[in-house]
């Protein structure tokens, strides 16, 4: 059974990453383990992606938290924000 919360929190991240890739001409589905730097994200992008996760699912991302890894893909940024805000599941899609 999909997690429906968690689906949507993860649909949430894709559409902020693809905003911000779109910037850099890079459209379409991306796979929620696709490395983001290898599709063009900056580390300027990084940094507008930090500011609208923390706006958008309304968390703090402390510094030590704020690392290439953690934003590496949706899937990991998917993580960082369920690891920050316990009231939201895992997400449920399987790995690509």
């Amino acid at each position: 059974m999909l997690d429906r919360p968690a689906r949507r929190r993860i649909d949430k991240v894709a559409g902020l990453v693809c905003e911000i890739l779109a910037k850099h001409s890079v459209a379409g589905p991306l796979a929620p383990d696709a490395e983001l730097a290898k599709l063009g994200l900056t580390s300027i992008d990084m940094v507008e992606l930090m500011l609208a996760v923390e706006a958008d699912f309304d968390v703090t991302i402390p510094p030590p938290d704020i690392t290439s890894e953690n934003f590496r893909s949706i899937r990991a940024i998917d993580h960082l924000i369920g690891k920050l805000d316990p009231t939201t599941s895992d997400e449920s899609l399987p790995r690509s």
